[in-house]
């Protein structure tokens, strides 16, 4: 039950959470559990046991922690974070700028909206962890708590970046539903049916949108679809789709399907933040698809990597750039080949992109890429292989522009930055240099794309905003 200032130091027992209204502001100091974890820089002799549970230390002149580490947590109780806005806040405090503190270690349990599993978070320097807790029990409160452990950690400013991703837990708009009878005899009713996975088994097939508009017609169906219930549930009904078909779909004419990997609360995070970054889909045409194949997303991490690089476009205010997102692919048997035979290269089908002339709307310029996988010797790779990848930029010098380029990868296992600041260069060797069992050639092997966000902008129009340090 504690909410007071501990000032110089404090200790909680076990492994160092906070009670579950602890709202305590934690000072200049921090003490150690039952697991002894400690600062990076910490030099204190814990002995063969560590601290004693609930043990704590303050810190005076002769002490040999910095006194400039300290911790702070956040509390609240009924209230939630929305999942994607959440995941964007990761990479933000997993990059905290040098001014607002060195974060050692960040830990919290919190309720994600729609989502029925608590949501665990831990922090070590710059290595994030999330993953799914127990279910919040029926008569439990939805909570959000969460501590940070540092030196010199400005609590304003990461407060000022916390605190709009919590919204309150809104209840459903009816009574907990009651367990279904097993008897049919007064026939099959709305709860019944949502408690099966029947309702849900029957809305999979529909776009999002109109699953919306289906949960607008009553107070039962608004809770079968949004109430956190609901996701698992929908899981369970894409489940047996066949084996490799998409779980979520994303269409260059604008339609949405998506219920079977978000939340509805978070589609709707997801659809503005696609509208507000201004993307333009740039896939290839087939036979099935006249304008482009529609997006594909094959887990929860495919349209969250997505959606959190939607939301971090939003963030960038340049109208002179355009955004593309597309896909550089291989054909199956290729892949195949390229990894069957060693030392072979490999290059991507060609992708091209229009980009309109904003002072002349007859005139357009038209760019051509594609990703080629070469490979190199390195005396310190101890015998692995290694592929470097470059840029072929075809048709650049006849364009009316002169362009400068970031490619950034949309994926959720790894992230590869590019920058080309002259578009014109035919060949340009990057600084990526891949071994057999890095995640992009481990993804190649799995699905033979690469999802690229190109973001371009002419000389003529100033410098592009980098979206991340390394691309600056």
């Amino acid at each position: 039950d504690c909410q007071e200032d501990h000032g110089g130091g404090h200790g909680h027992g076990g492994n160092g959470d906070c009670a579950d209204d602890c709202q305590e502001d934690h000072g200049g100091g921090h003490g150690h559990g039952g697991n002894g974890d400690c600062a990076d820089d910490c030099q204190e002799d814990h002995g063969g046991g560590g601290h004693g549970q609930g043990h704590a230390h303050g810190h005076d002149k002769t002490s040999r922690h910095d006194n400039e580490i300290g911790s702070f947590s956040i509390v609240r109780q009924a209230h939630e974070v929305e999942p994607l806005a959440f995941a964007r806040w990761i990479r933000i405090i997993a990059t905290l700028p040098e001014e607002q503190g060195k974060l050692y270690r960040s830990k919290g349990v919190l309720a994600a909206a729609g989502r029925s599993a608590k949501l665990i978070f831990h922090a070590v320097a710059d290595v994030t962890e999330t993953s799914d807790g127990p279910d919040w029990g029926e008569h439990e409160q939805r909570c959000c708590k969460i501590v940070f452990i540092g030196k010199k950690l400005d609590r304003k400013a990461i407060e000022a970046r916390f605190l709009p991703l919590l919204q309150p837990f809104v209840e459903k708009l009816r009574p907990p539903l009651r367990a279904a009878s097993p008897s049919f005899s007064r026939g099959m009713k709305l709860d019944m049916l949502a408690q099966r996975g029947v309702l849900h088994h029957a809305l999979l097939g529909l776009w999002t949108k109109d699953v919306v508009r289906v949960s607008q017609c009553s107070a039962g169906l608004r809770d079968a679809v949004f109430s956190p219930d609901a996701l698992p549930l929908f899981q369970t009904a894409a489940s047996g789709l066949p084996i490799g078909a998409a779980r979520g779909l994303q269409t260059r004419e604008g339609q949405m399907w998506l219920h079977a990997l978000l939340p509805m609360n978070s589609i709707k995070k997801y659809v503005l933040a696609w509208r507000g970054a201004k993307v333009q889909l740039a896939t290839k045409c087939t036979g099935e698809y006249m304008w482009g194949e529609p997006l594909r997303f094959d887990s929860y991490g495919d349209v969250e990597a997505a959606g959190v690089m939607w939301l971090e476009l939003q963030e960038i205010t340049d109208d002179s750039t355009v955004n593309f997102v597309t896909e550089f692919t291989w054909r199956p048997e290729t892949m195949q080949s390229f990894f069957a035979e060693s030392g072979s290269a490999t290059n991507s089908a060609l992708v091209k992109l229009t980009v309109d002339d904003p002072a002349d709307e007859n005139n357009e310029d038209e760019l051509r890429f594609r990703v080629n996988l070469n490979p190199e010797e390195n005396p310190d790779s101890s015998g692995m292989k290694m592929h470097r990848m470059s840029l072929q930029l075809v048709g650049g010098k006849t364009s009316t522009y002169v362009y400068q380029i970031f490619f950034h990868t949309i994926d959720p296992t790894y992230q590869v930055h590019i920058n080309v600041p002259d578009h014109r260069q035919p060949i340009f060797p990057t600084k990526e240099v891949f071994h057999q069992w890095h995640p992009v050639m481990a993804g190649l092997k799995a699905r033979p794309r690469l999802r690229f966000l190109l973001r371009l902008k002419s000389s003529d129009s100033g410098p592009l905003d980098a979206m991340c340090g390394c691309c600056g």
